[in-house]
């Protein structure tokens, strides 16, 4: 934690920020239709000897979002008016499912896809741009912005149907749903989520606090 009494203001409000976005933040996203999603990820690919074709839907769990921190530093600035970084964690509460459904076709023989994902232990985290300034013995926290956010996660996973005498083929067709739908999520979270994490941010700014 820096000792410059600005900093320490500003992080200070922040604090207090993350608490209440917390509690506005579920609510965006189910509103903004992220949970359930209805629509992740779909397309066709080559599997070497056939084509696989897949849809996955219905992802659930966005809106276990939590933001655990945000933390202002290089605060800089001209007269009354600072800027600075904004580095920012965030952590799923409970893990994201999503359904997986489409066939694979080798000559005449097309078995269908039906099958579940998941995804455990996701966490976010990033950074932005903060703007603040000072007036009448005030120090305000006025606006954030440029907010951009990684996707990780600890574990993975899809189980599809038995392929019958496709069977063979069971691993790159796991292998192509999931890689499907993990791109979707991160991109997912990088754009819409993102900005709707932004947006509650910013309906709660400015936000001031006395310097003495």
């Amino acid at each position: 934690m820096s000792n410059d009494p600005i900093t320490q203001i500003l992080n200070e409000v922040l604090q207090g920020l993350v608490t209440q976005l917390n509690g506005e933040i579920p609510g965006a996203i189910s509103g903004a239709g992220y949970d359930p999603y209805r629509n992740v990820a779909s397309g066709s690919a080559s599997i070497g000897v056939g084509t696989a074709s897949y849809a996955v839907e219905n992802l659930t769990g966005l809106s276990s979002l939590r933001l655990q921190d945000m933390v202002v530093s290089n605060v800089s600035g001209s007269g009354s008016s600072l800027s600075g970084n904004l580095s920012f964690h965030a952590a799923l509460g409970s893990s994201l499912s999503a359904q997986a459904r489409g066939s694979v076709s080798i000559l005449f023989v097309d078995p269908s896809i039906s099958g579940n994902l998941r995804i455990d232990g996701a966490t976010i985290a990033g950074n932005a741009q903060f703007h603040a300034s000072t007036a009448g013995g005030k120090l305000c926290l006025d606006a954030i912005s440029a907010m951009d956010a990684d996707f990780n996660y600890s574990n993975a996973a899809i189980w599809i149907n038995d392929l019958g005498p496709l069977n063979y083929l069971l691993q790159p067709v796991e292998n192509l749903i999931l890689d499907a739908a993990k791109g979707a999520i991160r991109n997912l979270i990088s754009s819409q989520i993102n900005d709707i994490v932004s947006e509650q941010l910013n309906k709660l700014l400015p936000r001031c606090m006395p310097l003495a």
